[in-house]
């Protein structure tokens, strides 16, 4: 029988994973030092793609007022301008915000308590209007990349506020980290910098300010897109009223990304589509079980999702900019997790207490967590394909571009210039984290097989805490330690989840399983020695799929 000890591995590997990632966690608050710039400061750039191909200019301009300060910015990238302005306080906390471009005009208003947010679109029509609660050390989003010259940057510094993008109405928790010095040379000169990593959802962008005072910003790269905006000027005396001209607006779709294509079409896809139905083959010649309980798995997962995503969007996991999504990073994800383990871990218990009663042993439980956890692979790798095929067919859409709008059509090519800008890399963990995951979900599947069997909710208790404490780790760990550290620390769960995979194979007995008597023979009872209620469940489990 596997008792409760045989269980402190998986769990002392989840608490040391937790605690590692918790020590290198940013603990400073957020606290700015006095404004570093002048009255009328300009800051002038030049922004690049990926290739080093001009995209256009950007600058911004901060101009002192009654209230604090006026953070003034103005974008022309590949003929799309965009403007806009923060009122800052004197703390460099918002106050208000506008800002316009091709979609319309946001007007932004940060209360005592809640955030009211404006949009007119620029076709016309009502603005909508919409009020946020307001959390703690939020910032707006237009006023990040400037304000965060004020901040005591140092080796070691981190910190985490809200980033609040007004555009969408969605509140980000978001980190910054310095992680070394650089010296760097941009077209405004040659500066000592400090270069961080700022961390939002699931996408870290890469910036650069100047050791010394004004601290500028020199250097910001975005990831996903692969712009790159660089210093060219700055001072009170930078005219931008005479800017160089932008590109225009290319009409080409961006150039396909072999090696992106390859690693998607050959590792992810297949890990996603193919090795979950490949598994559950494996499962059924080798132990028995077919895909009836496969299907059945699978079918649990959907199912689950149907109380999983109301609960989230009621919960504001879903939706953005309220609930818990506005609470701190490390209460967030414990309750981010909570909810999928309580929703998919109960789902399982409901199906099998009530509806898949064949299931009671360590096969059939094999089976049944490789459909779960396949089916879940299966879903997400469709929405691969279809990502991908419909890259590959946008740039043949011809005359029908003609029949899209001038501003969604350059949406559209920011998308595909944003995806096949990934990095090919990325196809290859997102394949392996659904191999992860499928083991994950059969160890939680067989503790829910023998919570049933033997009625013991301890069993059940601890698929919920292992689901939990697995999830919390991904949402914590991709906002502050990044990819990487967030996969190898799945794939380490996922070893202890192989391990906890073979330890319950040993046989699971039901509690009111009647213990073996010897029968009576003519000649006198028999005297070997009866098989205990073990040894006899063990032996039933051994012929079963013989």
């Amino acid at each position: 029988m596997v008792g409760k000890r045989r269980l402190t591995p998986i769990v002392l590997i989840l608490f040391t994973l937790w605690l590692s990632a918790c020590a290198s966690a940013p603990v400073q608050p957020l606290a700015f030092n006095a404004p570093p710039w002048a009255d009328g400061e300009v800051s002038l750039y030049g922004v690049q793609d990926r290739n080093g191909s001009t995209l256009g200019t950007a600058y911004w301009r901060m101009a002192q007022t009654p209230e604090g300060w006026s953070q003034s910015y103005a974008l022309n990238l590949s003929g799309r301008p965009d403007e806009g302005d923060v009122l800052l306080g004197g703390d460099l906390r918002p106050l208000r915000s506008w800002r316009e471009n091709a979609a319309g005009r946001v007007e932004t208003e940060y209360g005592s308590d809640n955030v009211t947010i404006k949009t007119t679109p620029i076709t016309g029509g009502d603005p909508q209007v919409k009020t946020l609660p307001l959390q703690p050390d939020t910032l707006d989003n237009d006023q990040v990349l400037q304000a965060q010259r004020a901040l005591p940057l140092a080796d070691g510094y981190g910190t985490s506020y809200v980033n609040l993008v007004p555009a969408t109405g969605i509140a980000i928790n978001s980190t910054l980290r310095v992680v070394g010095k650089e010296t760097l040379t941009v077209p405004a000169g040659t500066f000592p910098t400090w270069h961080a990593e700022m961390t939002a959802g699931g996408s870290t962008h890469d910036v650069w300010y100047g050791q010394a005072a004004p601290y500028p910003m020199v250097q910001y790269r975005n990831r996903s897109s692969g712009a790159v905006f660089q210093l060219r000027e700055t001072g009170t005396d930078v005219n931008v009223d005479a800017l160089p001209t932008s590109a225009a607006a290319s009409s080409e779709f961006p150039a396909i990304s072999t090696p992106l294509l390859l690693s998607t079409a050959l590792i992810q896809l297949p890990l996603m589509l193919i090795f979950p139905l490949a598994l559950g083959w494996w499962i059924r010649r080798r132990y028995g079980p077919g895909w009836g309980i496969f299907a059945a798995g699978a079918l649990t997962f959907v199912l689950s999702q149907v109380v999983h995503l109301p609960l989230n969007y009621a919960l504001g996991l879903l939706g953005g900019g309220r609930g818990v999504a506005l609470w701190p990073l490390i209460p967030m994800a414990l309750v981010a997790g909570l909810s999928a383990g309580i929703c998919e871990e109960g789902a399982r218990w409901v199906v099998l207490t009530f509806f898949l009663k064949r299931v009671r042993s360590w096969a059939p439980g094999l089976q049944y967590g490789a459909g779960h956890g396949g089916g879940e692979a299966i879903i997400f790798g469709s929405l691969v394909l279809i990502n991908l095929v419909t890259m590959l067919v946008l740039p043949s859409m011809g005359q029908l571009s003609a029949m899209i709008p001038p501003e969604t059509m350059d949406q559209i090519r920011m998308g595909a210039s944003a995806y096949w800008a990934t990095p090919w890399y990325m196809a290859i963990i997102g394949g392996l984290e659904r191999v992860f995951a499928i083991t994950l979900q059969i160890a939680m599947a067989l503790l829910v097989v023998r919570s049933v069997a033997e009625r013991k909710a301890i069993y059940l208790l601890a698929a919920i805490g292992i689901h939990t404490a697995v999830d919390a780790f991904s949402v914590w760990s991709i906002q502050t330690l990044g990819v990487f550290p967030t996969e190898i620390g799945i794939a380490v769960m996922a070893l202890g989840a192989l391990w906890l995979i073979l330890r319950l194979r040993a046989p699971m007995t039901p509690p009111d399983a009647p213990a073996p008597v010897a029968p009576d023979r003519p000649d006198g009872p028999i005297t070997a020695r009866p098989l205990s209620k073990e040894e006899l469940m063990r032996r039933i489990e051994e012929s079963k799929y013989e």
